[in-house]
């Protein structure tokens, strides 16, 4: 995993990163990876229905947005996650949101919607809070193949001051506009052959932890196929299955070593 323009990003303000969404839920975890500080994302609302799965959610700094898709009934609830982002923002907190909308495995930026990201950017600006719309685009060498490498290429960050916050839809308009500007050149990464020599560890990783690769491969297609989320249940399998692996490896090598 490497970084493009991590300079943009202001280390000492609040931040409201504005994401392509490719990967499902590892697309949070990889900002997560990057940052020391907590980065707090927006998640598709129904994800949220069972008591369970919120709670788990919640813990590792999700927070519910509804669409209109999952019932305008619903709409109303995003009031409080917007409350909630500019609380943290008053903090000097990270949120992620994804602008286009949708998760799809895609190399190009998909439309972005006019709710949303600008609402919470209106928002906060208008209660003087100097939030920093930090453009990310997140790039995949694949999306289904394991030991995958990823580019985050930062753009710099929209401000108040570039917008006219005296009426919400025109500002809506403009800033959907801007940003949708600031994120199309963000497509400009290619991955570059790798040879063995100057990844040796990579593929001595790759034989050590094979028996634990092809037993969760299996796993997560048997038990859900080719899906959107792959890569988001294979990393949850692995975050709770690899701790016991490498003990029982190591375990194990004792009795041959």
């Amino acid at each position: 995993m490497d970084t493009t323009g991590i300079e943009n990003v202001p280390k000492d303000k609040p931040i409201l990163f504005a994401s392509t969404h490719a990967n499902s839920f590892y697309d949070a975890i990889v900002l997560h990876i990057v940052f020391k500080r907590y980065v707090y994302a927006l998640a598709r609302g129904d994800a949220f229905k069972k008591p369970i799965v919120a709670k788990i959610l919640n813990v590792i700094h999700m927070l519910p947005v509804w669409r209109i898709s999952e019932g305008r009934s619903n709409m109303a609830k995003n009031a409080k996650t917007f409350e909630k982002c500019n609380e943290l923002f008053k903090q000097n907190k990270q949120v992620l949101i994804y602008p286009e909308g949708i998760c799809k495995n895609q190399t190009t930026l998909l439309p972005l919607k006019k709710r949303g990201t600008a609402a919470m950017a209106f928002k906060a600006w208008n209660e003087d809070i100097d939030v920093q719309v930090v453009p990310v685009v997140l790039t995949y060498d694949s999306f289904k193949t394991f030991g995958k490498r990823i580019n985050l290429n930062f753009g710099k960050p929209l401000q108040k001051e570039s917008f006219d916050l005296s009426e919400e839809v025109s500002f809506s308009r403009d800033f959907t506009a801007t940003l949708t500007e600031k994120m199309e050149p963000l497509f400009n990464h290619t991955f570059k052959p790798v040879g063995f020599l100057r990844n040796a560890f990579h593929y001595f990783g790759w034989l050590i932890n094979f028996p634990l690769y092809l037993a969760i491969d299996t796993f997560v297609k048997k038990k859900f196929g080719k899906t959107i989320f792959s890569d988001s249940i294979w990393f949850g399998v692995l975050y709770l299955t690899y701790p016991l692996y490498l003990i029982l490896l190591i375990f194990g090598l004792s009795f041959i070593f």
